[in-house]
């Protein structure tokens, strides 16, 4: 379920970069990023609340249990690859903007398989 509150931010995000033009579009990339990190962090700290564990404190169990897990990268990449994806598309036009949304995409999935290659126990 989509946050209303950071759909608007990204709506107004996209309409004042179409009003700004291209200048302005580094700085409200990077601005609405900076939300989008702040909102992903406090679900973090929520779901860490309600496991018991501190954000702050990676223990060897909460530690063991990252490198096992794949779910916060996975929950980050598509958290990150909507409002990329968004961006992507809004700013290219055609062929352009679907090549950009599945370049966007792959690169999201080349992390993820290499973070999942990674974890794997080695023969």
């Amino acid at each position: 379920m989509a946050d209303p509150e950071l759909e608007a931010d990204l709506k107004a995000t996209l309409a004042a970069r179409r009003e700004l033009g291209d200048e302005y579009e580094d700085a409200l990339t990077k601005s609405f990023l900076e939300k989008l990190d702040r909102e992903v962090d406090t679900r973090v700290g929520q779901v860490l609340a309600e496991r018991g564990t501190k954000a702050g404190a990676l223990g060897a169990p909460a530690a063991q249990s990252r490198r096992r897990d794949g779910t916060g990268l996975a929950v980050t990449s598509i958290a990150l690859g909507i409002p990329v994806s968004a961006i992507v598309s809004s700013n290219l036009h055609g062929a352009g903007s679907v090549v950009g949304v599945v370049v966007a995409w792959a690169a999201i999935a080349a992390i993820n398989v290499a973070h999942s290659l990674e974890r794997r126990p080695r023969r």
